[in-house]
């Protein structure tokens, strides 16, 4: 008689919001600690490399200057999805253009003007993970700075999962962003290598 033994059932264990939480006050998360939320699936932000780096920091100060009376300019800061402490989604974009107000909390859907993520080896996880992510909350605008093939897709028009308008430029290009049309500018003043 052969004895067979029952191999143990291995679970991935889906986190929440609300466990992201709670981990911090544990200390299991540092403050500081980069981690976004896709999916219940809990992602540590490992250090970028420096085209990534140069891309986010020159986006962020092209925004400054052109948008400081008018928006919020957050860097690699989470957006909550909706204000469930349950939902497992909280994705951690590159660059926002928030509206202006005081934020005690992460900023939700509603406060988002423009969202960017910077694409190298994540330009697949942010086509197809993120980007109907953020047209299922309707964020009205979202560009990937796509550090493969070089340009920029600017997509816009939200239903349900997906964008009906994408565009794109050369990551040199000037153009404006659909909320504020007469702002046309160079957000990248050179291409990164």
């Amino acid at each position: 008689m052969t004895l067979v033994r029952e191999q143990p059932e291995h679970r991935l264990r889906k986190f929440t919001y609300r466990d992201l939480v709670e981990m911090e006050r544990a200390g299991i998360l540092g403050e500081d600690e980069r981690v976004e939320l896709l999916h219940g699936n809990l992602i540590t932000m490992t250090p970028v490399n420096p085209p990534h780096a140069w891309t986010v920091s020159e986006l962020h100060k092209s925004f400054l200057q052109r948008f400081a009376e008018e928006a919020v300019v957050v860097s690699q800061n989470p957006l909550r999805l909706s204000e469930n402490l349950d939902d497992d989604e909280l994705p951690l974009p590159d660059v926002m253009l928030l509206r202006q107000r005081p934020y005690r909390d992460h900023p939700l859907p509603e406060d988002v003007y423009l969202l960017v993520e910077v694409s190298d080896s994540t330009l697949t996880k942010d086509r197809t993970v993120k980007l109907p992510l953020y047209a299922g909350v309707h964020i009205p605008e979202v560009w990937i700075v796509n550090l493969v093939d070089k340009q920029l897709e600017v997509y816009t028009e939200p239903r349900n999962r997906d964008y009906l308008a994408r565009k794109t430029y050369a990551l040199t290009a000037t153009f404006a962003p659909a909320r504020f049309p007469e702002s046309a500018y160079q957000w990248l003043k050179a291409s990164p290598e």
